[in-house]
């Protein structure tokens, strides 16, 4: 007698190829369709691609703003104003972002300093803010004013820092943790304080 696991894989491969056999014949084109030449599974066949407007972005997924909204401006002049999609990190570093992590982690606090939120977005914020563009800027409006105290290299791609920053109401929180940079931009950071 065949084992108890055996048969139970058995059936589950019977109950997966019948749903995949059945799937594959609701989306098959009908037999007229195959016989005018028509598109297989909705790819669309030579002559249409010839003739057909090339790909646009989806409605859905504004551009990124290349500049820092204005306060008051409409939510959807920001690159996201809703839940932040799952974002891919880069393969390879545009030639324009600094290479050494510590110029990088740099270059983020200074756009966060001169309040070029679209700019420390690209650099890294988008990696580890792990919310929308919109509730990203808006987690700063009590800052008047932020500053890297040190940046210090402690491992490949990972740099320490000390962070100061002024509220608006004359308070000083003063934060510590490491950023990690990996293809010129920052792919993770830890930090802590208040």
């Amino acid at each position: 007698m065949l084992p108890r696991w055996l048969l139970w894989l058995l059936a589950a491969l019977v109950v997966v190829g019948g749903v995949s056999t059945g799937v594959l014949l609701a989306t098959a084109p009908a037999r007229e369709e195959r016989a005018a030449g028509r598109a297989v599974s909705g790819l669309p066949s030579p002559a249409d691609a010839e003739s057909a407007p090339p790909p646009s972005a989806p409605p859905s997924s504004p551009a990124p703003s290349p500049t820092a909204p204005a306060s008051g401006s409409s939510p959807s002049a920001v690159p996201s104003a809703t839940a932040a999609p799952p974002v891919q990190l880069p393969a390879d570093p545009p030639p324009d972002l600094p290479q050494d992590p510590r110029d990088v982690v740099r270059e983020y606090y200074r756009d966060l300093a001169a309040r070029d939120f679209a700019a420390a977005w690209e650099l890294g914020g988008k990696y580890v803010a792990h919310t929308s563009y919109a509730k990203w800027v808006a987690g700063y409006d009590t800052t008047a004013a932020i500053s890297l105290d040190s940046a210090d290299t402690v491992g490949a791609g990972r740099v320490r820092v000390a962070i100061r920053a002024l509220q608006t109401d004359g308070t000083l929180r003063t934060y510590e943790g490491t950023y990690t940079v990996s293809g010129g931009v920052i792919t993770d950071a830890r930090v802590t304080g208040g």
